[in-house]
């Protein structure tokens, strides 16, 4: 085994890396309990502009939550390399949807990157810092942060979901 694979392999893997319009991201491993192909989804009818509605999941109700919405970026089709990752937030379970999800990497040895503000909208976009990624920053999201307008609908608002079963 060659000098650099052995290195790599001694690293913990403990970010996720996605992409959102040919943007990196990222998110904490810890974070994450699945990533899964888009669920049947009901829209609701006065949720935040960034939830596209709610799914049933594995017999829970969650708040899916288009990043590119949140990122104020235009809405888009999903394709094959569309994907939810189902995140354990502090208020609850909430999907995001993201555009393609590439490999976990190791934020071990990579100094975290301050990241300037750059509009009143940062905040919303929940970036904590960045990393170097071979040439490329990727963004480490704030999983509490992005999913934050899922749990911004009043109970009421949600509809009974039936289950999966005929």
């Amino acid at each position: 085994m060659s000098k650099s694979r052995t290195y790599g392999l001694t690293l913990a893997r403990d970010l996720i890396r996605v992409e959102v319009d040919s943007v990196m991201y990222a998110f904490e491993i810890a974070r994450i309990r699945e990533i899964v192909n888009p669920l049947p989804l009901i829209e609701l009818p006065r949720e935040h502009e960034a939830v596209l509605g709610v799914s049933d999941y594995r017999e829970e109700v969650v708040a899916v939550v288009d990043l590119r919405r949140v990122f104020g970026l235009a809405p888009q089709e999903p394709t094959r390399r569309t994907k939810w990752l189902i995140l354990e937030t502090r208020r609850g379970l909430a999907a995001v949807v993201v555009d393609a999800v590439h490999d976990v990497i190791s934020s071990e040895n990579n100094r975290p990157r301050h990241v300037p503000v750059l509009d009143e909208r940062h905040l919303k976009r929940g970036i904590k810092s960045a990393y170097r990624y071979y040439e490329r920053l990727v963004f480490l999201l704030d999983a509490d942060r992005v999913a934050q307008p899922a749990f911004e609908i009043a109970p009421v608002e949600i509809p009974f979901l039936p289950s999966e079963a005929p």
